[in-house]
This record gives structure tokens, sequence and C-alpha cells, in this order.
């Protein structure tokens, strides 16, 4: 069997049009009712709230888009393929795709990840609908947890009706965690310009993915 490991690092609605959609939606708390009362939430509060909700987008993929996208065929080193200008992304999946057709010859792989079926997966096919890329034949277009082409560590972990971090997966089985950066940050980092940092982080993530794999095939009886 291939696994091939996965992970994503994704960030808020970057164009003007989908920016201005989240906006749109931002409206007053419903208990608010007097008209002086509303105006003052619009020029006060407003504007945070609009920052607020489009930060959330990075994790709607009719909205966000992605950063960066790490991966590791079985034992492999980790590599990662980065956006730098804001209209890359179609080209850094695409470079994503043709990177994998170069590295595996064999069966499908299985896509293991951290939430990798409810999250990673999903967001990139959304993305490609949105872009116009067409999927290779082995991914999985509706991944559950469970499937022969997925293994999702925080389902192995916690079942499908619960969540655990990585970072508190990674504290509970002994394995190095995050540090000094986690997916909050990558936002920032992009807008900053530190597409490197933010490529580090990813395949660190591969790396933390694949011991708590290891892990738990050896606890399954399963060979790594």
């Amino acid at each position: 069997m291939t696994y091939l490991y996965l992970d994503i690092e994704t960030i808020p609605a970057q164009a003007d049009e989908a920016r201005s959609r989240v906006a749109a939606s931002v409206k007053p708390p419903a208990q608010m009712k007097k008209a002086d009362t509303i105006a003052a939430w619009e020029k006060e509060s407003k504007p945070a709230a609009i920052e607020e909700a489009i930060a959330k987008t990075s994790f709607d993929a009719a909205y966000g888009e992605i950063c960066c996208i790490g991966w590791a065929f079985d034992d492999e080193a980790p590599q990662s393929v980065s956006r730098i200008a804001a209209d890359d992304e179609k080209a850094t999946v695409l470079r994503f795709f043709q990177r994998l057709e170069q590295g595996y010859t064999h069966q499908s792989p299985t896509i293991v990840g951290h939430y990798v079926a409810g999250f990673d997966i999903r967001f990139i096919t959304r993305r490609c609908m949105i872009l116009g890329i067409r999927l290779p034949s082995f991914w999985p277009l509706d991944p559950k947890p469970w499937d022969d082409k997925v293994f999702d560590t925080m389902t192995a972990w916690s079942g499908v009706r619960d969540t655990i971090s990585m970072e508190n997966l990674c504290q509970a089985l002994g394995i190095p965690g995050k540090g000094d950066i986690d997916g909050s940050m990558v936002a920032q980092l992009f807008a900053e310009g530190k597409h490197e940092v933010i490529a580090d982080y990813c395949r660190g993530d591969i790396c933390r993915t694949r011991e708590i794999h290891k892990k738990m095939l050896f606890t399954f009886g399963e060979a790594a």
C-alpha cells in the first residue's frame, strides 16, 4: 500500500468581489431593533465584524483559497508547493498535481491527514471546481474517514462525532508539536510575504501526521 500524506494551508478570500459579498452579508445582531443602536453598531462595530467574517472564509472553499500544499509519499521527504502571487492559486494547484503524477507509479495511494476527509480533500476538490482543474483519477470525490482511499488521523482517534486538534493529539502521543506557529497565523504570514515560513510549517505538519499515523498503524497491528 502506498500512503500519501497531505496537508494544505488556506487563506481568506482574496478577490475584491468575494470580500464584498462577505461584507454585504454582515448584519447587526438580531436583538438590535432601534435605529440609533443599529447606526452606532454600523459605525463602531461593523468594520471589525466584517474583518472577522472575511477571516473565517479561510475555512470555506467558496471564498477562501489555497496558499500552500504539502505532501509526502510513504517515508519520502516532505515536499510542498507555495503560492507567491495573489493570482497564482490555479498554477499552485496544477503544480501540486503535476508533482504527484511524477511521484507515484504504483496503485492509487491512500491519502492520510488530520481531518483530511472533512477538510483538505474537500477544500482542494471545491477549489478545483472553481478554478477549472481536472482532478486525478485516484482522487476521492466524496471521501469518508473509513474509506480505503483515506486514513483520517482525527477520526481514527476521536471517532466520527468528536474532534481533536493535531497539537493535542501530538501531545497525547508524545510527538513534538507545532512550536511557535499554528494555522491561525497563516493569513498574516501570507500577507507579509513569508511564504517559505508557511511552507516549512506545512511540511512540518506532514512529518507530524506521518508520526501519528505510524503510531496508530502499530497499535492496530498493521504495517507502516
